[in-house]
């Protein structure tokens, strides 16, 4: 699924998850990070671009990501 609402959580560049900080349910703020992803030996933060509740995690620890994949749903 590509990522088409704000609340979808994205990587900028492919690479592997390397971490997942959030559970369902979890309340998260604008700029929290909320995955840490490795691309070429270097981890990366992924942050979410608005507050609320995480909706859904469509991706578990050593999963391959591509950028504009909707790795994670955050909402209302």
């Amino acid at each position: 699924m590509k990522a088409t609402e704000p609340g979808h959580v994205t990587a900028a560049m492919p690479g592997n998850v390397v971490d997942v900080l959030v559970k369902l349910g979890d309340e998260v703020s604008a700029g929290q990070a909320v995955m840490v992803t490795e691309a070429m030996k270097m981890e990366s933060e992924i942050n979410t671009n608005v507050a609320g509740k995480v909706l859904a995690i469509n991706v578990v620890k050593g999963d391959r990501v591509t950028p504009g994949e909707v790795l994670m749903e955050i909402g209302q």
